[in-house]
């Protein structure tokens, strides 16, 4: 059964959802979107077919870090606090969204640990967004439910003002890991140019189009993209698909 967790990091304590059992020698870890709570991903882990973790970044749902930080930097090493929590070992690393920043600036630094990426509707950069795109965001609603009431306003305003616009595309493409990514072409993240991108930078990537989601790409398919990370996973692993 799914158990929540938590590991103190850099003055905040980290929760993260952990599936158990057995995770074929390399664990799933999830980084989801700025919107997401780790709660929203409890009926989608079994999915994956193996032990796999969802990250919950500070200041969302119930990880907690009252004085900060929250730059990409800090963030990025919750997400390895995470993992070593997990395992001292590889990982296969998952994103959606947003998070694909956090995560990329772990594992960029971590390269001998990562076995494959998955980028879920997101580019390889950190995008800086304003004070008013953020509180509309925080004004609005995610998958039902007040983001109000999933994000801390404070942490949320404070990691927009934290962010610094960088781009992982080169070092990203210089290493070429195993790579899949799924983009929504009704969203504007993932745009026609950064499509091309992606496919002239990675050309032994596995890239996939959900033509019927919004940037939800858990929408209207919960299962979809899981399942796709979980053949790309067992493929890396040499696993029966």
């Amino acid at each position: 059964m799914p158990r929540f967790c938590s590991v103190a990091h850099d003055g905040a304590h980290i929760r993260y959802l952990d599936s158990g059992g057995d995770d074929l020698g390399a664990p799933i870890v999830f980084v989801p979107g700025f919107t997401d709570v780790a709660d929203d991903y409890i009926e989608t882990l079994p999915a994956f077919g193996r032990r796999a973790a969802v990250v919950e970044l500070r200041g969302h749902g119930h990880s907690r870090a009252v004085a900060g930080p929250y730059d990409s930097d800090t963030l990025g090493r919750d997400v390895g606090a995470v993992i070593d929590a997990v395992t001292d070992g590889p990982v296969h690393l998952i994103t959606f969204s947003r998070g694909t920043a956090y995560a990329l600036t772990w594992a960029l630094a971590h390269q001998a640990r990562v076995r494959s990426l998955s980028i879920g509707d997101y580019v390889p950069e950190e995008i800086v967004l304003t004070d008013e795109v953020m509180l509309g965001l925080l004004d609005g609603r995610w998958r039902g439910s007040p983001v109000r009431d999933r994000v801390d306003p404070a942490a949320a305003i404070a990691t927009v003002r934290a962010a610094r616009a960088q781009s992982f595309w080169e070092p990203l493409a210089r290493w070429q890991p195993p790579l899949l990514v799924v983009r929504s072409p009704n969203a504007t993240v993932v745009d026609d140019a950064a499509w091309a991108r992606y496919r002239k930078l990675f050309p032994h990537a596995s890239f996939h189009e959900f033509t019927d989601s919004p940037h939800d790409i858990f929408r209207p398919d919960r299962g979809r993209y899981p399942a796709l990370v979980r053949s790309h996973v067992d493929a890396v692993d040499c696993l029966p698909v």
